[in-house]
Protein backbone atom coordinates (compact mmCIF):
# COMPACT_ATOMS: atom_id res chain seq x y z
CA UNK A 1 0.00 0.00 0.00
CA UNK A 2 1.64 3.57 -0.87
CA UNK A 3 1.28 6.83 0.24
CA UNK A 4 -1.48 8.61 -1.37
CA UNK A 5 -2.76 12.11 -1.64
CA UNK A 6 -5.67 13.23 0.42
CA UNK A 7 -7.94 13.39 -2.19
CA UNK A 8 -7.41 10.06 -3.29
CA UNK A 9 -7.84 8.15 0.22
CA UNK A 10 -11.62 7.32 -0.45
CA UNK A 11 -9.93 5.00 -3.32
CA UNK A 12 -7.57 3.16 -0.89
CA UNK A 13 -10.54 2.74 1.10
CA UNK A 14 -12.54 0.82 -1.40
CA UNK A 15 -9.75 -0.76 -2.00
CA UNK A 16 -8.83 -2.03 1.39
CA UNK A 17 -12.47 -3.29 1.94
CA UNK A 18 -12.33 -5.59 -0.92
CA UNK A 19 -9.55 -6.76 0.37
CA UNK A 20 -11.12 -7.56 4.28
CA UNK A 21 -14.15 -8.70 1.69
CA UNK A 22 -12.19 -11.58 0.38
CA UNK A 23 -12.10 -14.03 3.21
CA UNK A 24 -12.19 -14.74 6.89
CA UNK A 25 -8.17 -14.61 7.11
CA UNK A 26 -8.10 -11.56 5.15
CA UNK A 27 -7.50 -9.58 8.12
CA UNK A 28 -4.15 -10.46 8.13
CA UNK A 29 -3.27 -9.54 5.08
CA UNK A 30 -4.90 -5.81 5.34
CA UNK A 31 -2.23 -5.53 8.24
CA UNK A 32 0.60 -6.87 6.19
CA UNK A 33 -0.27 -3.63 4.11
CA UNK A 34 -0.14 -1.77 6.48
CA UNK A 35 2.78 -2.48 7.77
CA UNK A 36 4.03 -1.02 4.60
CA UNK A 37 2.27 2.09 4.47
CA UNK A 38 4.20 5.45 4.66
CA UNK A 39 2.80 7.88 6.25
CA UNK A 40 -0.07 8.63 8.73
CA UNK A 41 -3.20 6.33 7.82
CA UNK A 42 -6.57 7.99 7.51
CA UNK A 43 -7.96 6.32 10.51
CA UNK A 44 -10.34 9.20 11.33
CA UNK A 45 -11.74 9.46 8.29
CA UNK A 46 -12.66 5.58 7.78
CA UNK A 47 -13.97 5.96 11.31
CA UNK A 48 -16.17 8.69 10.71
CA UNK A 49 -17.42 7.32 6.79
CA UNK A 50 -18.36 4.00 8.89
CA UNK A 51 -20.30 6.16 11.25
CA UNK A 52 -22.23 8.26 8.89
CA UNK A 53 -25.86 7.26 9.18
CA UNK A 54 -27.69 6.67 5.48
CA UNK A 55 -31.66 6.14 5.17
CA UNK A 56 -31.65 2.70 4.40
CA UNK A 57 -34.85 0.10 3.39
CA UNK A 58 -36.80 -2.45 5.91
CA UNK A 59 -36.61 -5.81 4.62
CA UNK A 60 -39.84 -6.70 6.20
CA UNK A 61 -42.03 -3.41 5.60
CA UNK A 62 -39.85 -1.45 2.85
CA UNK A 63 -40.12 1.15 5.84
CA UNK A 64 -37.09 3.75 5.54
CA UNK A 65 -34.75 4.13 8.58
CA UNK A 66 -30.85 5.51 9.22
CA UNK A 67 -28.05 2.88 9.83
CA UNK A 68 -24.58 3.49 9.88
CA UNK A 69 -22.65 2.80 6.89
CA UNK A 70 -21.09 0.20 8.44
CA UNK A 71 -24.06 -1.77 9.08
CA UNK A 72 -25.09 -1.49 5.17
CA UNK A 73 -21.70 -3.82 4.34
CA UNK A 74 -22.35 -7.86 4.41
CA UNK A 75 -22.09 -9.04 8.01
CA UNK A 76 -18.75 -10.99 7.01
CA UNK A 77 -17.02 -7.68 6.14
CA UNK A 78 -18.57 -6.55 9.27
CA UNK A 79 -16.65 -9.27 11.39
CA UNK A 80 -13.77 -8.70 9.26
CA UNK A 81 -13.25 -4.91 9.87
CA UNK A 82 -13.21 -5.61 13.41
CA UNK A 83 -10.98 -8.50 13.60
CA UNK A 84 -8.46 -6.19 11.64
CA UNK A 85 -9.20 -3.58 14.24
CA UNK A 86 -8.30 -5.85 16.95
CA UNK A 87 -5.06 -6.98 15.36
CA UNK A 88 -3.79 -3.50 14.90
CA UNK A 89 -5.33 -2.06 18.29
CA UNK A 90 -1.73 -0.77 19.25
CA UNK A 91 -2.05 1.21 15.73
CA UNK A 92 -5.16 2.62 15.75
CA UNK A 93 -6.36 5.72 17.86
CA UNK A 94 -8.38 5.03 20.82
CA UNK A 95 -10.99 7.80 20.39
CA UNK A 96 -11.66 6.20 17.11
CA UNK A 97 -12.39 2.82 18.20
CA UNK A 98 -14.40 4.40 20.95
CA UNK A 99 -16.47 6.05 18.03
CA UNK A 100 -17.13 2.58 16.23
CA UNK A 101 -18.38 1.04 19.51
CA UNK A 102 -20.40 3.53 20.26
CA UNK A 103 -21.86 3.77 17.06
CA UNK A 104 -22.36 -0.39 16.91
CA UNK A 105 -23.77 -0.40 20.43
CA UNK A 106 -26.29 2.32 19.66
CA UNK A 107 -27.93 0.40 16.98
CA UNK A 108 -27.93 -3.00 18.86
CA UNK A 109 -31.55 -4.24 17.04
CA UNK A 110 -29.72 -4.25 14.22
CA UNK A 111 -26.22 -5.73 14.53
CA UNK A 112 -24.99 -9.51 14.28
CA UNK A 113 -24.58 -10.74 17.86
CA UNK A 114 -20.98 -11.88 17.20
CA UNK A 115 -20.10 -8.24 16.15
CA UNK A 116 -21.43 -6.83 19.19
CA UNK A 117 -19.09 -9.68 20.83
CA UNK A 118 -15.83 -8.30 18.83
CA UNK A 119 -16.93 -4.49 19.62
CA UNK A 120 -17.06 -5.09 23.37
CA UNK A 121 -13.48 -7.38 23.49
CA UNK A 122 -12.01 -4.58 21.32
CA UNK A 123 -13.45 -1.76 23.67
CA UNK A 124 -11.58 -3.75 26.54
CA UNK A 125 -8.61 -3.46 24.51
CA UNK A 126 -8.49 0.29 24.66
CA UNK A 127 -8.90 0.78 28.22
CA UNK A 128 -5.92 -0.92 29.33
CA UNK A 129 -3.66 1.10 30.82
CA UNK A 130 -0.24 1.47 32.90
CA UNK A 131 -0.75 2.37 36.49
CA UNK A 132 0.82 5.25 37.29
CA UNK A 133 4.04 5.65 39.71
CA UNK A 134 4.15 7.33 43.12
CA UNK A 135 6.07 7.65 46.04
CA UNK A 136 4.20 5.35 48.34
CA UNK A 137 5.09 2.67 45.63
CA UNK A 138 8.68 3.56 44.24
CA UNK A 139 9.67 3.61 48.11
CA UNK A 140 8.82 -0.02 48.94
CA UNK A 141 10.54 -1.26 45.39
CA UNK A 142 13.89 0.73 46.19
CA UNK A 143 14.17 -1.08 49.57
CA UNK A 144 13.50 -4.61 47.99
CA UNK A 145 15.94 -3.53 45.02
CA UNK A 146 19.08 -3.32 47.43
CA UNK A 147 19.99 -6.83 49.34
CA UNK A 148 22.98 -5.39 51.93
CA UNK A 149 25.86 -3.97 50.44
CA UNK A 150 24.97 -4.50 47.23
CA UNK A 151 24.30 -2.66 43.96
CA UNK A 152 20.27 -2.01 42.80
CA UNK A 153 19.40 -4.99 40.76
CA UNK A 154 16.43 -3.10 38.59
CA UNK A 155 18.38 -0.19 36.51
CA UNK A 156 15.21 0.95 35.33
CA UNK A 157 13.20 2.02 38.92
CA UNK A 158 14.26 5.40 38.91
CA UNK A 159 13.70 5.93 35.06
CA UNK A 160 10.48 7.60 34.28
CA UNK A 161 7.14 4.92 33.34
CA UNK A 162 7.14 6.47 29.70
CA UNK A 163 10.87 5.23 28.78
CA UNK A 164 12.35 7.79 26.45
CA UNK A 165 14.26 6.43 23.59
CA UNK A 166 17.95 6.46 23.77
CA UNK A 167 19.92 7.27 20.51
CA UNK A 168 22.71 5.08 19.04
CA UNK A 169 25.64 7.66 18.82
CA UNK A 170 24.72 7.85 22.82
CA UNK A 171 25.10 4.17 23.47
CA UNK A 172 28.75 4.05 21.03
CA UNK A 173 29.84 7.06 22.80
CA UNK A 174 29.57 5.53 26.50
CA UNK A 175 32.21 4.03 28.64
CA UNK A 176 33.31 0.36 28.85
CA UNK A 177 32.17 0.73 33.01
CA UNK A 178 29.08 2.23 32.29
CA UNK A 179 28.24 -0.43 29.80
CA UNK A 180 29.15 -2.85 32.52
CA UNK A 181 26.85 -1.36 34.72
CA UNK A 182 23.68 -1.00 32.55
CA UNK A 183 24.02 -4.49 31.31
CA UNK A 184 26.16 -7.24 28.90
CA UNK A 185 28.24 -5.69 26.36
CA UNK A 186 27.74 -6.08 22.92
CA UNK A 187 30.24 -8.28 22.55
CA UNK A 188 29.34 -11.03 25.07
CA UNK A 189 25.85 -11.37 23.78
CA UNK A 190 26.71 -14.99 22.69
CA UNK A 191 27.66 -16.43 26.30
CA UNK A 192 24.96 -19.16 25.98
CA UNK A 193 22.91 -20.98 23.61
CA UNK A 194 19.35 -21.93 25.24
CA UNK A 195 19.12 -25.65 24.00
CA UNK A 196 16.19 -26.20 21.57
CA UNK A 197 15.36 -29.92 22.57
CA UNK A 198 14.36 -31.30 26.20
CA UNK A 199 17.36 -32.70 28.14
CA UNK A 200 18.22 -36.63 27.60
CA UNK A 201 19.45 -38.97 29.93
CA UNK A 202 23.11 -38.80 27.66
CA UNK A 203 23.08 -35.40 27.61
CA UNK A 204 22.91 -35.01 31.50
CA UNK A 205 26.06 -37.13 31.63
CA UNK A 206 28.12 -34.87 29.49
CA UNK A 207 27.79 -31.60 31.46
CA UNK A 208 31.56 -31.02 31.69
CA UNK A 209 31.35 -30.89 28.16
CA UNK A 210 28.74 -28.72 28.29
CA UNK A 211 30.60 -26.10 30.37
CA UNK A 212 33.36 -26.50 27.92
CA UNK A 213 31.17 -25.44 24.74
CA UNK A 214 29.82 -22.51 26.71
CA UNK A 215 33.66 -21.65 27.45
CA UNK A 216 33.91 -22.11 23.59
CA UNK A 217 31.17 -20.09 22.71
CA UNK A 218 32.21 -17.27 24.82
CA UNK A 219 35.18 -16.70 22.03
CA UNK A 220 32.11 -16.21 19.72
CA UNK A 221 32.21 -13.15 18.43
CA UNK A 222 29.51 -10.39 17.06
CA UNK A 223 30.05 -9.73 13.39
CA UNK A 224 31.15 -5.55 13.52
CA UNK A 225 29.17 -4.49 10.60
CA UNK A 226 26.17 -5.52 13.02
CA UNK A 227 26.73 -4.58 16.16
CA UNK A 228 24.92 -0.76 15.43
CA UNK A 229 22.18 -2.62 14.08
CA UNK A 230 22.06 -4.89 17.15
CA UNK A 231 21.81 -1.53 19.49
CA UNK A 232 19.07 -0.13 17.25
CA UNK A 233 16.65 -3.06 17.92
CA UNK A 234 17.59 -3.53 21.80
CA UNK A 235 16.49 0.18 21.69
CA UNK A 236 13.03 -0.96 19.67
CA UNK A 237 12.27 -4.13 21.64
CA UNK A 238 12.72 -1.98 24.93
CA UNK A 239 9.78 0.72 23.89
CA UNK A 240 7.89 -2.06 21.80
CA UNK A 241 5.02 -2.23 24.63
CA UNK A 242 4.62 2.23 24.29
CA UNK A 243 4.47 2.56 20.61
CA UNK A 244 4.64 -0.29 18.07
CA UNK A 245 4.80 2.41 15.17
CA UNK A 246 8.32 3.02 16.01
CA UNK A 247 8.95 -0.54 14.01
CA UNK A 248 9.54 1.40 11.20
CA UNK A 249 11.55 0.98 7.65
CA UNK A 250 14.94 1.48 9.53
CA UNK A 251 13.61 -1.94 12.29
CA UNK A 252 13.00 -4.13 9.02
CA UNK A 253 16.98 -3.05 7.78
CA UNK A 254 18.47 -3.78 10.82
CA UNK A 255 16.67 -7.24 11.02
CA UNK A 256 17.06 -8.02 7.68
CA UNK A 257 21.03 -6.96 8.20
CA UNK A 258 21.36 -9.51 11.26
CA UNK A 259 19.52 -12.32 9.93
CA UNK A 260 21.90 -12.17 6.85
CA UNK A 261 25.60 -11.69 8.78
CA UNK A 262 24.88 -14.06 11.35
CA UNK A 263 24.63 -18.35 11.69
CA UNK A 264 22.46 -19.80 13.90
CA UNK A 265 23.83 -20.23 16.77
CA UNK A 266 25.08 -15.90 16.76
CA UNK A 267 21.28 -15.48 15.81
CA UNK A 268 19.49 -17.53 18.71
CA UNK A 269 22.32 -15.57 21.18
CA UNK A 270 21.26 -12.12 20.48
CA UNK A 271 17.47 -12.36 20.03
CA UNK A 272 17.57 -14.07 23.02
CA UNK A 273 19.38 -11.02 24.96
CA UNK A 274 17.30 -8.96 22.75
CA UNK A 275 14.39 -10.45 25.08
CA UNK A 276 12.29 -11.39 21.67
CA UNK A 277 10.71 -14.47 23.68
CA UNK A 278 9.02 -11.77 26.17
CA UNK A 279 7.07 -10.11 23.37
CA UNK A 280 3.31 -9.70 23.87
CA UNK A 281 0.85 -11.55 21.12
CA UNK A 282 0.56 -7.84 19.33
CA UNK A 283 4.57 -7.06 19.47
CA UNK A 284 4.83 -10.56 18.16
CA UNK A 285 2.63 -9.97 14.72
CA UNK A 286 3.81 -7.22 14.30
CA UNK A 287 7.50 -9.08 14.24
CA UNK A 288 6.10 -11.65 12.21
CA UNK A 289 4.67 -8.96 9.16
CA UNK A 290 8.83 -8.06 9.01
CA UNK A 291 9.96 -11.35 8.71
CA UNK A 292 7.41 -12.17 6.18
CA UNK A 293 8.40 -9.02 4.31
CA UNK A 294 11.94 -9.62 4.11
CA UNK A 295 14.08 -11.02 1.40
CA UNK A 296 15.75 -13.33 0.89
CA UNK A 297 13.95 -15.85 2.65
CA UNK A 298 15.57 -16.96 6.04
CA UNK A 299 17.69 -20.79 5.86
CA UNK A 300 16.01 -23.54 7.38
CA UNK A 301 18.75 -23.60 10.91
CA UNK A 302 17.45 -20.09 10.99
CA UNK A 303 13.46 -20.57 10.98
CA UNK A 304 14.08 -22.92 13.53
CA UNK A 305 15.77 -21.10 15.86
CA UNK A 306 12.95 -18.27 15.39
CA UNK A 307 10.36 -20.65 15.49
CA UNK A 308 11.84 -22.00 18.69
CA UNK A 309 12.14 -18.40 20.17
CA UNK A 310 8.99 -16.64 19.05
CA UNK A 311 6.30 -19.56 19.88
CA UNK A 312 7.33 -22.21 21.60
CA UNK A 313 7.42 -21.00 25.20
CA UNK A 314 4.55 -19.02 25.10
CA UNK A 315 2.01 -22.20 23.59
CA UNK A 316 3.83 -24.03 25.84
CA UNK A 317 3.11 -22.13 28.56
CA UNK A 318 -0.84 -21.65 27.50
CA UNK A 319 -3.56 -21.32 30.09
CA UNK A 320 -6.13 -19.83 28.73
CA UNK A 321 -7.07 -20.30 24.69
CA UNK A 322 -5.04 -18.90 22.05
CA UNK A 323 -5.46 -15.18 21.70
CA UNK A 324 -6.64 -14.13 18.21
CA UNK A 325 -2.90 -12.05 17.59
CA UNK A 326 -0.76 -15.12 18.60
CA UNK A 327 -2.68 -17.12 16.27
CA UNK A 328 -2.33 -14.62 13.60
CA UNK A 329 1.40 -14.27 14.16
CA UNK A 330 1.52 -18.20 13.80
CA UNK A 331 -0.08 -17.91 10.51
CA UNK A 332 2.06 -14.87 9.16
CA UNK A 333 5.17 -17.36 10.31
CA UNK A 334 3.76 -20.44 8.60
CA UNK A 335 3.18 -18.54 4.79
CA UNK A 336 7.54 -19.07 4.55
CA UNK A 337 8.11 -21.21 7.21
CA UNK A 338 5.81 -23.94 7.94
CA UNK A 339 8.25 -26.59 8.68
CA UNK A 340 10.41 -25.21 10.93
CA UNK A 341 6.91 -24.21 12.77
CA UNK A 342 5.83 -27.56 12.59
CA UNK A 343 9.16 -29.13 13.74
CA UNK A 344 9.09 -27.39 16.79
CA UNK A 345 6.03 -26.57 17.95
CA UNK A 346 3.84 -30.04 17.06
CA UNK A 347 6.26 -32.53 18.98
CA UNK A 348 6.18 -31.29 22.39
CA UNK A 349 2.55 -29.95 22.39
CA UNK A 350 1.47 -33.23 21.94
CA UNK A 351 3.28 -34.81 24.75
CA UNK A 352 1.56 -36.37 27.47
CA UNK A 353 2.13 -33.86 29.68
CA UNK A 354 0.36 -31.14 28.49
CA UNK A 355 -3.13 -30.35 28.92
CA UNK A 356 -5.60 -29.52 26.38
CA UNK A 357 -5.53 -25.92 25.88
CA UNK A 358 -2.08 -27.09 23.96
CA UNK A 359 -4.04 -29.88 21.78
CA UNK A 360 -6.26 -27.48 21.07
CA UNK A 361 -3.90 -25.03 20.16
CA UNK A 362 -2.08 -27.68 17.80
CA UNK A 363 -6.36 -28.36 16.05
CA UNK A 364 -6.32 -24.59 15.70
CA UNK A 365 -2.79 -24.48 14.02
CA UNK A 366 -3.99 -26.85 11.05
CA UNK A 367 -7.15 -25.35 10.67
CA UNK A 368 -6.57 -21.68 11.05
CA UNK A 369 -2.42 -21.03 10.53
CA UNK A 370 -1.68 -23.66 7.68
CA UNK A 371 -2.29 -23.84 4.14
CA UNK A 372 -3.63 -27.07 2.85
CA UNK A 373 -0.34 -28.13 0.43
CA UNK A 374 1.40 -27.72 4.32
CA UNK A 375 -0.65 -29.86 6.36
CA UNK A 376 1.45 -33.15 4.95
CA UNK A 377 4.07 -31.21 7.04
CA UNK A 378 2.49 -32.26 10.13
CA UNK A 379 2.40 -36.01 10.18
CA UNK A 380 6.52 -36.64 10.63
CA UNK A 381 6.09 -34.52 14.08
CA UNK A 382 2.98 -36.55 15.07
CA UNK A 383 4.61 -39.77 14.53
CA UNK A 384 7.26 -39.17 16.86
CA UNK A 385 4.86 -39.25 19.93
CA UNK A 386 3.04 -42.25 21.43
CA UNK A 387 -0.44 -42.48 20.22
CA UNK A 388 -2.75 -40.87 22.51
CA UNK A 389 -6.52 -38.88 22.71
CA UNK A 390 -4.74 -35.55 21.94
CA UNK A 391 -2.68 -36.86 18.92
CA UNK A 392 -5.99 -38.81 17.43
CA UNK A 393 -7.70 -36.14 17.01
CA UNK A 394 -5.02 -34.53 15.43
CA UNK A 395 -4.57 -37.12 13.15
CA UNK A 396 -7.98 -37.19 12.90
CA UNK A 397 -8.26 -33.65 11.45
CA UNK A 398 -5.66 -34.34 9.04
CA UNK A 399 -7.05 -37.11 7.64
CA UNK A 400 -10.70 -35.46 6.69
CA UNK A 401 -9.06 -32.54 5.32
CA UNK A 402 -7.29 -35.16 3.05
CA UNK A 403 -4.24 -34.18 3.89
CA UNK A 404 -1.47 -36.03 1.95
CA UNK A 405 0.99 -38.67 3.67
CA UNK A 406 3.77 -40.06 1.83
CA UNK A 407 4.37 -43.88 1.57
CA UNK A 408 6.72 -44.45 4.41
CA UNK A 409 5.14 -41.89 6.97
CA UNK A 410 1.60 -44.12 6.10
CA UNK A 411 3.46 -47.44 7.06
CA UNK A 412 4.38 -45.92 9.94
CA UNK A 413 1.24 -44.92 11.61
CA UNK A 414 -0.13 -47.80 10.86
CA UNK A 415 2.51 -49.89 12.58
CA UNK A 416 1.48 -46.98 15.59
CA UNK A 417 -2.11 -47.78 15.45
CA UNK A 418 -1.29 -51.47 15.45
CA UNK A 419 0.65 -50.92 18.61
CA UNK A 420 -1.48 -48.72 20.44
CA UNK A 421 -4.67 -50.58 19.25
CA UNK A 422 -4.89 -52.52 23.30
CA UNK A 423 -4.22 -49.22 25.00
CA UNK A 424 -7.25 -47.61 22.64
CA UNK A 425 -9.36 -50.72 22.18
CA UNK A 426 -12.30 -48.14 24.19
CA UNK A 427 -11.61 -45.03 21.96
CA UNK A 428 -14.29 -44.39 19.63
CA UNK A 429 -11.73 -41.50 18.25
CA UNK A 430 -9.53 -44.17 17.36
CA UNK A 431 -11.86 -46.28 15.50
CA UNK A 432 -12.87 -43.34 13.75
CA UNK A 433 -9.10 -42.92 12.67
CA UNK A 434 -9.47 -46.29 11.44
CA UNK A 435 -12.52 -46.08 9.38
CA UNK A 436 -11.30 -42.63 7.59
CA UNK A 437 -8.18 -44.77 6.46
CA UNK A 438 -9.82 -47.53 5.19
CA UNK A 439 -12.11 -45.02 3.12
CA UNK A 440 -10.09 -41.91 2.32
CA UNK A 441 -6.15 -43.61 1.66
CA UNK A 442 -7.14 -47.15 -0.10
CA UNK A 443 -4.80 -46.32 -2.77
CA UNK A 444 -1.80 -46.59 -0.10
CA UNK A 445 -3.12 -49.99 1.35
CA UNK A 446 -0.84 -52.38 0.03
CA UNK A 447 -2.01 -56.43 0.89
CA UNK A 448 1.35 -56.25 3.60
CA UNK A 449 -0.90 -53.43 5.75
CA UNK A 450 -4.02 -55.26 5.93
CA UNK A 451 -2.59 -57.57 8.65
CA UNK A 452 -2.01 -54.70 10.61
CA UNK A 453 -5.28 -53.32 10.33
CA UNK A 454 -7.17 -56.79 11.16
CA UNK A 455 -4.83 -56.73 14.50
CA UNK A 456 -6.13 -53.00 15.12
CA UNK A 457 -9.82 -53.79 14.39
CA UNK A 458 -9.33 -57.48 16.01
CA UNK A 459 -8.95 -55.12 19.66
CA UNK A 460 -11.47 -52.74 19.36
CA UNK A 461 -14.32 -52.17 22.27
CA UNK A 462 -16.23 -50.18 20.70
CA UNK A 463 -19.67 -49.52 19.38
CA UNK A 464 -18.14 -49.46 15.95
CA UNK A 465 -16.50 -52.57 15.45
CA UNK A 466 -18.75 -54.19 13.33
CA UNK A 467 -18.82 -51.25 10.80
CA UNK A 468 -15.32 -51.41 10.90
CA UNK A 469 -15.00 -54.85 10.18
CA UNK A 470 -17.37 -54.93 7.14
CA UNK A 471 -15.41 -51.38 6.00
CA UNK A 472 -12.18 -54.39 6.09
CA UNK A 473 -14.16 -56.98 4.26
CA UNK A 474 -14.64 -54.55 1.46
CA UNK A 475 -11.25 -52.99 1.81
CA UNK A 476 -10.22 -56.35 1.49
CA UNK A 477 -11.94 -57.48 -1.54
CA UNK A 478 -10.70 -54.34 -3.22
CA UNK A 479 -7.05 -55.32 -3.06
CA UNK A 480 -6.95 -58.63 -3.42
Amino acid sequence: MECTPASNWEEDFQRFLRVLDSGPLESITALSGLQSFQGPFFWKKIMEMLCTEKPSSEESDGKLTLKPALLLLPVNLQRNIFRFLNLSISLVPHNCVRLLVKTVNAKKGYVDAWLLTLSRMLLAETKIQKSPSSQLIMKPLQSLCHFGNERPKLGWLKQDARTTKRTWTEDLDESPLKRKEEGPYINKLCLEIPIMENETPSTACNKQKVKTSVKAERTLQVPETIKLHITRLRELFHVEGESLQSWDDTFHVDLKELCQSCNPEQLQCILSSLGVEQLSSQSLLQFCCQLHSMSPDLSFSQSLVLANLLFRKKVLSLTLSASRPLLAALSMFCMKYARSACNILIEPLLQAETGSLQIDFVCRMMTECLQLEQLSLCFGPILKVPLCEGSLSVLYILLEKQAVISCSEFELLLISLCQSADNLSKSVLFSKLLMAIMRKNQSLILPSHLVLLSNAIHCNQTFLKKSLQGAFKRLQQNIT
